[in-house]
């Protein structure tokens, strides 16, 4: 097990958890450079890429066979989009001024799921060293 990606995965899920607690109102209107554009939601995209992007990685190193098949790939999808959805809930009940919004949890699962084509590309060009 590579103890580097493993502690980028928690410090991933860590920081995820830690951006989506803020509360509403620390967020800035929207800019005027990007009209009517919702940043919000690209956030949403790349925090949710990024974390599963840093599951594949730490699955792709690690020395258990089981983890770099397809279906550890599925179920880091499947944790990824869950999360989401209970980071929702979480912010519903439990962040002020912040609210459900099923756009946020498809943002996150539309980042969790580009990463997976990103993460081949990577595996087979320049990030992960082959053995």
């Amino acid at each position: 097990m590579s103890i580097k990606t493993f502690i980028w995965v928690v410090i991933e899920i860590v920081m995820v958890f830690i951006l989506l607690s803020l509360p509403g109102n620390n967020f800035h209107t929207q800019s005027k450079w990007f009209g009517d554009f919702p940043i919000d939601k690209l956030v949403h995209v790349c925090l949710f890429g990024s974390l599963s992007l840093s599951f594949f990685i730490h699955f792709e190193k690690t020395n258990y066979p089981p983890l770099k098949k397809v279906r550890a790939k599925a179920l880091v999808l499947i944790f990824c989009i869950l999360y989401g959805i209970g980071m929702e809930f979480y912010q519903k009940y439990f962040v002020p001024s912040r609210g459900f919004e099923v756009n946020d949890m498809l943002a996150d699962a539309i980042g969790a799921i580009l990463s997976l084509p990103l993460f081949y590309w990577l595996n087979n060009t320049i990030l992960i060293k082959k053995k």
